[in-house]
């Protein structure tokens, strides 16, 4: 296992400084906020949308990280499910945003497949 220091550091600004300003974030709200936001991450909405592609996403980046060709294959698998769920329930709300999300979903996927 090879780790590249600019992947590290790329790797932990990416996913750090997000995480601990969610975190931070999260625990200055009061009980009633706590509840709302917990229960909007726990919702199958946001796990199969928007949970599945920060998880594929996490997974590639990881797998790029650590030089594991199968994690970055399921990382990217995992992005992709829920680009086609986030373009399901998009295309419900508005067409033109579910075509433009298919779009972005289908760039980044062939750029990381093909990369």
């Amino acid at each position: 296992m090879n780790i590249n220091t600019d992947s590290l550091v790329t790797f932990i600004i990416i996913w750090g400084i997000p995480t601990f300003m969610v975190v931070r974030g999260y625990l200055k709200m009061n009980t009633a906020d706590k509840k709302s936001a917990l229960s909007d991450f726990t919702s199958s909405r946001f796990i199969f949308t928007t949970g599945f592609m920060i998880i594929g996403a996490f997974c590639t980046h990881l797998g790029i990280l650590l030089a594991i060709n199968i994690i970055e294959l399921i990382g990217i698998g995992v992005f992709t499910l829920g680009g086609i769920f986030s373009v399901f329930d998009m295309w419900k709300i508005s067409k033109i945003r579910s075509v433009f999300i298919f779009v972005l979903v289908s760039v980044a996927v062939s750029y990381l497949l093909f990369n």
